[in-house]
């Protein structure tokens, strides 16, 4: 299988360090997809036309549809898609599988210089890889994926004590159609540079290691501060008891002497 790869920046040279929680060395990898353009011609239509009753931003100025597989159906297509998961686990170096949570494992998000939009700021996710698949991009000037050169948690601390990041510790990845981005961005701290002119509408996939889905930083916490409903709670507490807790006791058991 030939990929073609428009950038490859691996874990350990963006943080500078090993790292132990991790799914694997993936740091963020941008490479041709080669998915349907009537498909995600359809997405970007239905996303328009929903944008206005079921996007929303709460937290790090990010506006987008939540559970976008439930609202359009057709995203189940790519989400379940065999040869896609065979792409990202090449790319990726381990085996994944689709995010189980349902509110986030499928996201489309809107980033402009308009208000309601925005761009999101500097963070580090909580689910462990997600792609991001453009489906629209038009005269953009800004909204450039931003990766922090070095820990997440030295970078944050500069960020929101209000400190300028440097340029020479920002990796810069502009987005393209045609092109996804893989990104294993939990403790990555990372942004969308902020958009002054354009609009960029993008479906966000969530996966997860399907060895060990316990590496994860999706607290419940987290997912709260965007969905305060906790309609969510029941389906995040049985995959901690079925999937996370049994691989993490497998996990601990084999690394015993």
């Amino acid at each position: 299988m030939t990929v073609e790869i428009a950038a490859r920046h691996s874990r350990s040279e963006i943080t500078g360090y090993p790292n132990y929680h991790q799914v694997s060395d993936l740091g963020v990898v941008q490479f041709r997809h080669s998915y349907d353009d009537d498909l995600l011609g359809h997405i970007l239509k239905r996303a328009l036309e929903i944008k206005e009753m079921h996007a929303d931003k709460r937290q790090l100025n990010l506006n987008y549809i939540r559970d976008a597989a439930s609202h359009i159906p057709e995203i189940n297509d790519l989400l379940h898609s065999p040869r896609r998961m065979e792409v990202a686990e090449k790319l990726s170096g381990t085996r994944l599988e689709p995010y189980p949570i349902s509110i986030i494992s499928s996201i489309i998000t809107f980033t402009s210089a308009r208000p309601e939009d925005g761009a999101i700021t500097w963070h580090a996710d909580g689910v462990p890889v997600t792609e991001l698949i453009p489906l629209s991009i038009i005269d953009p000037q800004g909204g450039e994926l931003e990766l922090y050169r070095g820990s997440a948690d030295e970078g944050l601390y500069r960020a929101h004590s209000g400190e300028e990041i440097p340029q020479d510790r920002i990796i810069s990845i502009q987005h393209r159609e045609g092109f996804s981005v893989l990104g294993q961005l939990m403790r990555l701290m990372h942004r969308v540079r902020p958009m002054t002119r354009g609009y960029r509408i993008t479906l966000n996939l969530n996966f997860r290691s399907a060895e060990k889905p316990f590496i994860d930083d999706n607290t419940m916490c987290y997912l709260a501060a965007d969905n305060p409903d906790f309609e969510w709670q029941n389906a995040y507490i049985e995959d901690v008891k079925a999937r996370q807790l049994p691989a993490y006791l497998r996990s601990i058991s084999a690394a015993s002497p």
